[in-house]
């Protein structure tokens, strides 16, 4: 069964974007775990600044006050971080445990807040029983820190699991995805290579694709005139001779649709010494690649053909000028980007074309004389171009 490219690239969008957001997933995990740590510093530097706060020494009232102030500041601020919400905690409702820890520390921090307010405010007579009782209220804060503690431990560990178990499911599925579009990948590129080459022994390759396989029918077929006989058919090229495509040309204008006609000439830029250095056989491979290529723009009003003087001749009815320039433009591209396979090895050629209207009033004869001047202007400007009147 052929694949399809389209296929493919969707199947490739779709793996990277879920590799994107399993990124993106272990990203906020690790956001998580750092905003976890802050949490667990916090609760660390409480237990510094509770040791501070109890350790001032109140003989002078005045900077006692300043310090153990600022102390209790910092100690306010310690427990608000640690029972902050995370980046993740933000999205999901609070477990009743986070909760109940949270606000036991929130109590018993302000409860021993409290008492060093009334520790550093109290008399001299009464300080040592106001001490005791913040000392009191310190062993009860250094518990809901503990717990507070362990509780926060708990959360990173499980995080960092979560990280490592995403971390290696990323690598897993972005090596699955590496191999396996690398594969797909080098099969489409193996299909476009056989497209764009032509086999001189006339071996014939299974293409993977839908797509390129319908490509290499197209440009594998014969002509679709089996009624017409070889007297008007080009021995190297097997298109319409002269003669074949002047009855081509006269039956189809019978069914002419409404779109104006165009002639695109083109000829092998140095076809001379081309012909000179290659055999018959490789001339005949050349002209038939470049056949091969232009009808894929062919439609069905359409002429190609292969005249006496070597020039491949495309006559083309579309609706606008813009449309006829721009295939003709788009097949001198094709052939550069060739390559073409030769008993040499492999060559690279180019075309020089012109391009201009048939108009009702001249003959198709006429035409393709005109069309011929035009070519030499390609060809005086160094090939590999179109040429047109302006």
């Amino acid at each position: 069964m052929l694949l399809s490219i389209k296929k493919i690239f969707f199947n490739l969008k779709l793996s990277l974007t879920i590799l994107v957001l399993g990124i993106l997933f272990l990203g906020l995990q690790l956001i998580n775990i750092t905003q976890y740590s802050q949490r667990l510093s916090a609760l660390k530097s409480q237990h510094t600044l509770i040791n501070k706060i109890i350790s001032t020494d109140l003989s002078d009232i005045q900077m006692a006050t300043i310090t153990l102030t600022g102390h209790v500041a910092e100690l306010a601020l310690s427990t608000k971080i640690s029972t902050s919400d995370t980046l993740l905690d933000s999205f999901l409702p609070m477990t009743e445990e986070r909760e109940t820890l949270s606000n036991a520390l929130r109590s018993s921090s302000s409860n021993f807040q409290d008492f060093a307010s009334f520790w550093l405010e109290a008399l001299p007579a009464g300080r040592a029983t106001m001490h005791q009782q913040m000392l009191s209220a310190r062993n009860h804060y250094l518990t809901d820190i503990a717990h507070m503690i362990d509780y926060q431990i708990e959360l990173i560990d499980q995080s960092i699991s979560i990280a490592k178990t995403t971390a290696i499911a990323l690598v897993v599925i972005g090596l699955i995805i590496f191999l396996l579009y690398t594969y797909r990948l080098n099969q489409i590129y193996r299909d476009i290579d056989m497209a764009c080459s032509v086999d001189t022994n006339e071996k014939k390759s299974a293409t993977a694709t839908r797509e390129i396989d319908f490509i290499m029918k197209r440009l594998s077929r014969k002509s679709p005139l089996m009624n017409i006989s070889q007297s008007m058919l080009h021995p190297e090229s097997e298109l319409n001779n002269e003669k074949g495509m002047l009855a081509l040309y006269n039956a189809k204008q019978l069914t002419k649709g409404s779109g104006s006609i165009f002639i695109a000439l083109f000829e092998i830029d140095n076809h001379a010494k081309l012909s000179n250095a290659l055999s018959k056989e490789d001339m005949a491979g050349i002209y038939k690649k470049i056949a091969d290529i232009i009808s894929l723009y062919e439609q069905p009003m359409d002429v190609i053909a292969h005249l006496d003087n070597h020039n491949i001749i495309f006559i083309m009815s579309r609706s606008s000028k813009d449309t006829a320039l721009s295939e003709a433009e788009k097949i001198l591209q094709a052939v550069h980007d060739s390559s073409f396979n030769t008993a040499k090895g492999p060559l690279k050629i180019t075309l020089s074309g012109s391009f201009s209207l048939k108009t009702p009033a001249s003959t198709l004869e006429t035409s393709i004389l005109d069309a011929a001047k035009i070519l030499t202007k390609a060809k005086e400007s160094g090939g590999n171009r179109i040429a047109q009147l302006r």
